[in-house]
């Protein structure tokens, strides 16, 4: 997995950033511990399953280029072994 894409990393960063300051604000205005937890619980969910999306994606995407790469390199030899 390529870990500079940017479709893994920005919503991870965002939602850890909101997650936090909420928390953080959560707490000083005197609400609940439990709270803020449930909040960050729930980003650490989302970063989870965004990131178990990207690496689902990113594996059958190699699967589907091996496959694709067999079946050229078949046609490349039939090919060849018709010409001579």
């Amino acid at each position: 997995m390529n870990a500079y894409s940017h479709r893994t990393w920005i919503p991870f960063y965002l939602v850890s950033f909101g997650t936090l300051s909420m928390a953080v604000f959560r707490s000083m205005d005197g609400l609940t511990l439990v709270g803020s937890l449930i909040l960050v619980s729930g980003a650490l969910a989302i970063i989870f399953m965004t990131i178990q999306a990207e690496v689902t994606r990113n594996t059958e995407k190699r699967e589907l280029l091996e496959v694709l790469s067999k079946k050229m390199k078949s046609a490349g030899d039939s090919r060849d072994s018709g010409a001579k």
